[in-house]
């Protein structure tokens, strides 16, 4: 089966990519699929991983997976083929790169599929390599590591796959940096609907963030859950978080006098799992430093 991915692969975009693969119980239309990329004209963060995610669920189903890409242009900086190139995307499922020029951009971390038991590990590391980009001690990003935790506790409460796909890209000229997670698991409202059965599935996502929440039962999974991940990146940082799980949406960004304005929004399109674009701001964090201990 012949799959061309969309001119732009962004967050808006996935739907009918995804409804063309997985079928209305998001099992694999077909046995194999070719993926033509000669159509992609731009690529996001979350397309990245969004990508990564389906090519896992279909190899999980025992569906073969094969790309049809044209050859990079490294002439055009904006080439979306050598951008995913250089952010080892081909690497990562072809065991070798599109072409032999191709190495990490300074503005990007490789795509990594991260189980829940080496997060701490990845995002200490994440964060090392963010801290010495901005010029910053890495004490000064505890925030922002402490909500991506967050985010693979979620992983590892709601989806059954305990694996997140996750790609992180600064933007420089932007004062910001982009972080894209996103799991194939069930979804962060089929469990809460379990506790609350009547909520549309972008309420479910409302009450998700909303502090003290939680669906477990046992305290040691009482943790400060996804309100820390809003608190830290929308309220302290001003940026702002997308959270798109099932049929729901979940748009916070900060009000302008402290607080967080909630969009939600119920779409025809299935997201299987959950999807974050968690956007941060550069030049909004203060340089905090390193704790010496004496011995």
């Amino acid at each position: 089966m012949d799959v061309s991915l969309p001119q732009s692969f962004d967050k808006e975009d996935i739907y009918r990519f995804i409804s063309e693969i997985l079928d209305e119980n998001n099992e694999p239309k077909d046995k194999e699929f070719v993926f033509d990329f000669y159509s992609l004209q731009f690529i996001r963060p979350v397309g990245v991983t969004v990508l990564s995610n389906l090519i896992g669920k279909l190899h999980k189903h025992g569906a073969s997976v094969s790309f049809r890409c044209p050859v990079p242009n490294r002439l055009n900086k904006w080439c979306p083929i050598s951008f995913l190139d250089d952010s080892m995307f081909f690497k990562h499922y072809l065991n070798e790169t599109l072409d032999s020029f191709a190495s990490l951009r300074p503005t990007t971390l490789s795509l990594e599929n991260v189980t829940y038991s080496r997060s701490i590990e990845y995002l200490s590391k994440a964060m090392q390599w963010l801290a010495g980009k901005l010029n910053l001690t890495k004490r000064s990003l505890s925030e922002i590591e402490t909500c991506l935790k967050e985010v693979f506790n979620n992983i590892n409460d709601h989806s059954s796959e305990k694996i997140g796909s996750i790609f992180i890209q600064q933007y420089p000229k932007e004062n910001r940096v982009m972080v894209a997670i996103s799991d194939f698991g069930v979804g962060i409202p089929h469990n809460i609907q379990r506790v609350k059965p009547s909520l549309t599935d972008s309420e479910a996502l409302r009450l998700a963030v909303k502090e003290g929440f939680t669906t477990k039962t046992t305290p040691k999974n009482r943790g400060a859950g996804l309100d820390i991940l809003l608190h830290n990146v929308v309220k302290n940082n001003k940026g702002y978080v997308y959270i798109h799980s099932n049929r729901g949406i979940l748009n916070c960004e900060e009000d302008g006098f402290g607080g967080i304005i909630f969009t939600e929004n119920n779409v025809s399109g299935f997201y299987p799992g959950t999807l974050l674009e968690i956007n941060f701001r550069t030049d909004t964090i203060e340089n905090e430093e390193e704790e010496f201990l004496w011995l």
